[in-house]
C-alpha cells in the first residue's frame, strides 16, 4: 500500500503522529487523574480520590506507553497487523492495573496487607510488561524489510513517545491545575 501509514517513506510524518498521540495521552491521563482526584470516589480500604487517583498515571501511563512500542516496533518490522496488536499489548497492561486495583477491593480492609502485597505484585508484573511488550514485539514473525540503514525514525518514536506523554501530563496542569 504506497502513501499508507505503514510506508517506511512515511516515517517522519508517522514519528510525529506518534509525538502527537503521545501528547495528547498524556494531557488525557492529566485530566482523568484530577477528576479522580477530587471525585471521592472509594470504598471499605481503597480510594481513588487524593492520591489513590496516581493509578492513572503510574499504571494506565505505562500501559499506554507498552501498546505504543509495541506498535511502533512491529510496524518498523513490516507486521500487518502492528495496531491492532499494540492495542492488544496495552489492553494486557490496562488488565494488570485493573488487577492492581481489584486486589486491595477484594481484600478489603480486613486483609491490608495481603491487598497491597497483592496490589505491588501487578505493579511489579506492569512494569516487566512495559519491558517484555517490546521484546515480544521484537520476536514476533514479521517480514522484516531489508533497510539501507538504522530505523531512525523509527527508533525516534519509541524514544519521544513517553517523553511526549511525560509532556502531555505536565502540559496538562494548564488546563486543569491541582
Amino acid at each position: 500500500m504506497a502513501g499508507s501509514i505503514g510506508d517506511p517513506k512515511r516515517d517522519p510524518s508517522f514519528t510525529g503522529l506518534i509525538a502527537l498521540a503521545g501528547a495528547l495521552a498524556g494531557v488525557l491521563l492529566w485530566i482523568v487523574t484530577i477528576v479522580l482526584s477530587r471525585s471521592g470516589l472509594s470504598g471499605n480500604g481503597w480510594s481513588l480520590s487524593g492520591n489513590g487517583a496516581l493509578i492513572i498515571p503510574f499504571g494506565i501511563g505505562p500501559a499506554v506507553v507498552a501498546g505504543g512500542w509495541a506498535a511502533i516496533i512491529l510496524r518498523m518490522r513490516g507486521h500487518q497487523r502492528w495496531l491492532r496488536l499494540g492495542i492488544g499489548s496495552g489492553l494486557v497492561g490496562l488488565a494488570l492495573t485493573a488487577g492492581s486495583l481489584l486486589s486491595l477491593i477484594a481484600f478489603g480492609p480486613g486483609a491490608r496487607d495481603a491487598g497491597a502485597t497483592a496490589s505491588l505484585f501487578f505493579g511489579f508484573l506492569l512494569y516487566g510488561w512495559l519491558v517484555a511488550s517490546a521484546i515480544v514485539a521484537a520476536m514476533i514473525a514479521a517480514p522484516d524489510p531489508e533497510r539501507h540503514g538504522p530505523p531512525l525514525w523509527s527508533i525516534a518514536a519509541i524514544l519521544l513517545f513517553p517523553v511526549m506523554l511525560i509532556a502531555g501530563c505536565e502540559a496538562g496542569v494548564g488546563l486543569l491545575p491541582a
